[in-house]
């Protein structure tokens, strides 16, 4: 579907944003050509992939609709999360009959192409490099993990290379160190041990594994690459200059995504299903190769781009400081969100959203329920609701009215943003696996202020989560107060709530009259002696229901115990009182033909009237009213009868 500028849309799923960078900046350099929207969905995850952060991560890629996308380019070399999400993003894609672009790992999938390095002819190539050019016979490698696909294609390029140069293969000096630095460095122990260590290069599988192995060997007493080259792959930013590698997901690899992209969408030209990335050697100091891009020997241009690097981390250190300052200042919801859209349009974007789940501050605890406390929690989402709300929104720097929205349509203008901006990112607001929103932003691969997304994202979620669970505290302490002066059957006030109520009332003083009513249920022990105490339990909770039917917002209806009760009515003399009695019993009568209970319910009542003005304590008029109610309850003993349904033998309330 296209928007009102009829351009194109694409969602670019990535996890590491900053080792993506340049893959990123390389497909969004043709996209821009191209004038093709670019929606950028990121979810940092951790390598361990049971962690409930991952959860609140990767729920981000649920977002992408491909009702109003056109194509779905996912990046699986920089999503650390499990191979179900990847799978289950893919396959969102596919159901809706969006085609698929893979880069870096195949899938078989219906519209689902790839292109991806040849990982086997890489490290031939970097093997063959340490053979011929540096004369090195005897070679050890450390592969990722074991029968996994992407690592055995490595481990192959490995030997084919020894194959090609004549070399024997001695599976004694392969080795495993999946893929990270701590399991290499084992491995380099075992080599030690096993007596291996008389190589002259190690190659590995990739570079973070190759940074690990050079700096235990040097704790070893090696000289390197002197005594043993090292060599890694990937092509990691780190190991620019320094170690010797294949940049497999570069700019290159980027624009070569972008192009197909484009010409997938705009000219309707469907690409291979596979596609081949050209290898990107890059020979490092690692193998005693000079690399006019290392560290030593800076050229005046790489020495200002140095400098550049240091200031802006300069610059990032006091940003992130006076963003933690602006964000902890806050004490309200509508404080934190509005601080956030100020903080990244000053930062560097134009246009900024942050969406929330519409249940975001809701509660189940808010409710009548005595159980409320101890069985409820609040809304805890492992995934959007249909209905976001955009809580603070910015354009062109400037705020905008808050909107709900569908969370369908991903932003609340998404057609609008056309014009505005081209690349938007998308990253997840959420506590560990509870998912409250997203942010969205404008988007620029090439900013060096990228390095603050994480830091942003992760001091948003935490100060959101933070006014969440103060709202949520505020709810548990306000039902918590509300027990303390409520009684528990009836949820009218107890004599606890009447009294501070009432004092509430009358602390400058009564100024109007008002009616003290005292209400005695009658005939309750007979009704728990013959029915069960539940059913004494429905007479009184029927009681309360009349009180409080009759009364209206100035009057205070309190259950003081047992089958006791007072209403205080402000402002009402004896009419009034009259009134509401009428009103009770009528309610009671109505219930007692409909009820099919095998008993009545009624009550006894006295009232009087405090004058306004009195000095004399509320505790005396609940007394005096106390007094006329147990005439009227003698009245009632020689009257009323407890049965209903056993007319033959009635009972009379004693």
């Amino acid at each position: 579907m296209e928007n009102k500028s009829g351009r194109k849309n694409v969602a670019f799923c990535i996890g590491d944003l900053q080792g993506g960078r340049m893959l990123l900046q390389g497909f969004c350099n043709v996209m821009g050509d191209s004038e093709i929207n670019v929606h950028i969905f990121n979810g940092c995850t951790s390598y361990y992939e049971d962690v409930p952060q991952n959860v609140g991560q990767t729920n981000i890629y649920n977002l992408p609709n491909y009702d109003i996308l056109d194509m779905l380019v996912i990046a699986p070399f920089f999503l650390s999360s499990s191979e179900d999400v990847i799978k289950r993003t893919i396959e969102n894609a596919v159901s809706k009959n969006v085609p698929v672009l893979t880069i870096g790992k195949q899938y078989d999938y219906k519209n689902c192409y790839c292109i991806m390095p040849d990982y086997r002819h890489e490290i031939e190539i970097i093997t063959s490099h340490l053979i011929e050019k540096h004369g090195i016979k005897k070679l050890n490698f450390i592969g990722g993990f074991k029968d996994e696909q992407v690592s055995e294609e490595r481990l192959m390029g490995f030997i084919d290379a020894l194959k090609s140069h004549d070399i024997p293969i001695e599976p004694s000096r392969i080795y495993y160190g999946n893929m990270w630095s701590t399991p290499a460095v084992q491995q380099i122990d075992k080599m030690n041990e096993d007596g291996t260590l008389d190589c002259g290069a190690i190659v590995c599988a990739n570079d973070t594994m190759a940074s690990a192995v050079m700096i235990k060997l040097a704790e070893l007493g090696f000289d390197i690459p002197g005594e043993i080259a090292v060599t890694g792959m990937d092509g990691i930013d780190e190991a620019s200059g320094y170690i010797t590698t294949a940049k497999i997901l570069s700019e290159s690899a980027g624009r070569e995504a972008g192009r197909i992209t484009a010409d997938l969408l705009k000219k309707g030209i469907r690409p291979a299903k596979l596609g081949i990335i050209p290898p990107n050697i890059i020979y490092g100091t690692s193998c005693r190769c000079h690399n006019p891009n290392s560290n030593s020997d800076l050229s005046p241009k790489q020495r200002h781009e140095l400098f550049e690097e240091i200031y802006n981390a300069r610059q990032f250190a006091t940003r992130t400081a006076r963003i933690s300052q602006e964000l902890a200042s806050c004490s309200t919801f509508e404080e934190a969100s509005h601080s956030i859209s100020r903080t990244l349009s000053s930062i560097w974007c134009n246009n900024s959203w942050i969406c929330i789940c519409k249940d975001f501050m809701t509660s189940s605890i808010i409710n009548d329920s005595i159980d409320a406390v101890d069985k409820s929690c609040p809304v805890h989402r492992l995934d959007y609701c249909d209905t976001m709300k955009c809580i603070a929104r910015y354009k062109d720097k400037k705020p905008q009215c808050e909107a709900e929205f569908p969370t369908a349509e991903m932003l609340p203008d998404f057609y609008e943003m056309a014009d505005a901006s081209r690349f938007i990112l998308y990253t997840p607001i959420h506590a560990r696996d509870n998912t409250l929103g997203y942010l969205a932003f404008d988007f620029y691969p090439w900013s060096n202020m990228n390095y603050l997304l994480n830091f942003i994202t992760l001091a948003i979620s935490q100060l959101l989560e933070s006014v969440r669970r103060q709202n949520e505290l505020y709810a548990y302490a306000k039902k918590i107060d509300m027990l303390y002066v409520t009684d528990p059957l009836t949820s009218l006030y107890n004599r606890r709530g009447f009294f501070r109520t009432y004092n509430e009332y009358v602390e400058n003083g009564l100024k109007d009259n008002c009616m003290v009513i005292s209400i005695d249920l009658d005939n309750l022990k007979q009704i728990n002696d013959n029915f069960g105490h539940s059913e004494g339990d429905n007479a009184i909770l029927t009681m309360a229901n009349a009180l409080k039917a009759s009364a209206d917002e100035n009057d205070i209806c309190a259950r003081f115990g047992g089958d006791e009760y007072v209403v205080f009515g402000k402002g009402k003399g004896e009419e009034e009182m009259k009134m509401y009695i009428e009103k009770v019993n009528e309610y009671l009568a109505a219930y007692n033909l409909t009820s099919e209970k095998p008993y009545n319910v009624h009550g006894s009542f006295g009232g009087c009237i405090m004058p306004k003005g009195t000095k004399m304590h509320i505790d005396y008029y609940i007394n005096t009213a106390d007094s006329k109610m147990y005439v009227d309850k003698e009245t009632h003993k020689r009257t009323r009868m407890l049965f209903t349904h056993n007319k033959d033998n009635p009972v009379s309330g004693k």
